[in-house]
């Protein structure tokens, strides 16, 4: 799926503006034309990318009711663990620019801090489509006592939790589900 790899990449993309914005700014030593137009880009990016997020979700949802369940378990596993560094970088990056920010502002900074924890949390939400339509996939054509249980719905949408239920999922059905 097209949409899943340019999703992926636009993630990345999105980490490396994360890190340069700041640093772009705070070399500049002022706030300028050139710092509020990159500043901008950011944000538009930011938003480019969780539209991207959830067109790729909507077509996750399209490839399961045309019955594309190779595409849609190959978008799920790409986004599920082509993403991992991802969340790793952004994790160490986040947690150490905001520890800065938080510590320089003497505490005012911490009210912001949330607003980076949504625009990722709504990441895995959005890869969370992929799995929770390939889980519906496998509900729905093995037997009654070899379904996936429900949880794993839920489990797709976590952050951490849902790679341990991908690897479970695989691990539990992958040949099975490449045999429906």
């Amino acid at each position: 799926m097209k949409s899943t790899k340019v999703f992926l990449a636009g993630m990345y993309i999105h980490l490396l503006l994360s890190i340069l914005t700041p640093c772009a700014i705070l070399f500049q030593g002022s706030w300028n034309i050139m710092g509020e137009s990159l500043f901008l880009f950011y944000i538009i990016m930011i938003a480019a990318v969780h539209i991207l997020g959830w067109v790729s979700a909507g077509m996750a949802a399209v490839a399961y009711l045309r019955k594309e369940y190779g595409r849609l378990q190959k978008g799920w596993l790409l986004l599920k663990f082509g993403s991992v560094p991802f969340y790793i970088l952004n994790f160490i990056y986040s947690f150490l620019a905001w520890f800065i920010l938080i510590g320089a502002s003497r505490g005012l900074m911490i009210f912001f801090v949330p607003v980076p924890v949504f625009i990722t949390c709504a990441m895995i939400v959005q890869s969370g489509c992929f799995g929770a339509c390939y889980i519906k996939y496998l509900r729905k054509q093995l037997p009654d006592g070899e379904r996936p249980p429900a949880v794993h719905y839920a489990l797709q949408m976590i952050a951490v939790l849902d790679i341990f239920s991908t690897i479970v999922l695989l691990k539990k059905y992958g040949a099975k589900s490449s045999a429906c």
